[in-house]
């Protein structure tokens, strides 16, 4: 790898998007843009980048997408499938297409019969150990050479990123952001189950509520809530898993070592942040803010900072979105000496969430605990944007 270029990384570079304004987008700069990409062929990277420089800008930006055009052979497995003619059962004969094309192996190079099928799987046919796989994982952020890294078989995150030269000087460890592809399916898998469980919910209590109505006026209350709920599912729906990974990571971490050495999947990425300055209060207080962050200061001082909480303010259910993405609430913090919530010291980047009084429906008594849920999660991916 030379100046932070991995080498065995071959990207696609996607230049059919065009910035507005730009006067590649036209269509003369557009059709000279397509001679200039002709002429580019054949010429060594050095001499494209540089005939890219000296076009003044007018070429489309392009949009670095790091995919693979086809699914990769399995080379570890193949398979022969034989007819036999006199009781015409199929049998199957598998071979290691590695060893026979790379290695020679006699032993592999099997004898074909007249009507034998030869398949060749790729490693989506067949799920392959994660060390087979080809693997490309994103860097970005306070790295000396972020970018998109073809990683090596039985590499770590730590080993990656000392591949990539290590952090800068302003790299804020705690606010790292690590999500991956296989964790945001399984999130969101998990979300929409709860949604189909908490319909079944409703749809229960809708049913009690109607035996047990007395009165137009309750019958009408009832539909009422339901209509209300099933609004504000719809909406939960929207919501889509970011697939990140708590690292906990000490807020004071400093340096490649204090990484975990974590196996690493195709579509990982890693984003490390500057170390921000302010703290966040977000909810139901007088002025929604961000507040410069000072050590010496409580979670109480910067909920004060922002007016307190509201009328309308649930304080007991309040909550930190630490700046790694944990939860810390006012329930966790009970103890020998009573509640320390109100004490609790802050780090740069963390947010205070003050969640809004939810009235409590009384056929629907428990859907108030799953709309809090929803609202942390949709909170939680507020705050954890203001990080980047």
């Amino acid at each position: 790898m030379e100046d932070g270029v991995d080498q065995g990384l071959l990207p696609q570079l996607d230049s059919g998007q065009t910035e507005p304004n730009n006067p590649g987008s036209s269509q003369n700069g557009g059709q000279q843009n397509s001679q200039q990409n002709n002429d580019l062929g054949g010429a060594s990277l050095a001499n494209q980048q540089q005939q890219l420089s000296w076009n003044g800008g007018s070429l489309p930006r392009p949009r670095l997408k790091v995919v693979l055009p086809v699914p990769e052979i399995d080379w570890s497995y193949a398979v022969i499938e034989r007819l036999d003619p006199l009781t015409l059962t199929t049998s199957l004969v598998p071979f290691n297409p590695g060893k026979l094309i790379q290695d020679h192996d006699p032993s592999q190079d099997l004898t074909l019969e007249p009507g034998d099928v030869v398949t060749i799987f790729s490693q989506v046919d067949i799920s392959v150990p994660q060390d087979q796989r080809t693997k490309f994982v994103r860097l970005e952020g306070e790295f000396k050479a972020a970018g998109i890294y073809s990683v090596h078989p039985g590499e770590t995150l730590r080993q990656l990123v000392t591949r990539a030269g290590g952090l800068t000087p302003n790299a804020y460890l705690f606010g790292s952001e690590f999500t991956r592809e296989s964790t945001r399916v399984f999130q969101q898998q998990r979300l929409n189950d709860y949604l189909s469980n908490l319909e079944l919910e409703i749809d229960r209590s809708t049913i009690n509520a109607a035996v047990s109505s007395l009165t137009p006026q309750d019958t009408a209350a009832t539909a009422t809530e339901v209509s209300a709920s099933r609004s504000l599912i719809s909406k939960f729906r929207t919501l889509r898993a970011t697939g990140r990974i708590v690292l906990t990571l000490d807020p004071n971490a400093i340096g490649i070592d204090r990484l975990p050495d974590l196996p690493l999947e195709d579509g990982d990425r890693f984003t490390v942040p500057s170390k921000p300055g302010t703290v966040n209060v977000v909810g139901a207080v007088y002025d929604q803010n961000s507040f410069l962050f000072n050590q010496r200061q409580e979670l109480r001082t910067y909920v004060r900072l922002a007016g307190g909480p509201t009328r309308d303010a649930d304080d007991k259910h309040a909550f930190i979105i630490r700046a790694d993405g944990s939860v810390v609430s006012r329930q966790s913090r009970v103890g020998v000496f009573g509640n320390t919530f109100d004490a609790t010291r802050m780090n740069p980047g963390d947010t205070v969430v003050v969640p809004e009084k939810v009235p409590r429906p009384s056929a629907l008594r428990n859907f108030t605990v799953y709309s809090q849920i929803f609202s942390s999660l949709a909170l939680g991916a507020a705050a954890i944007a203001v990080l980047q």
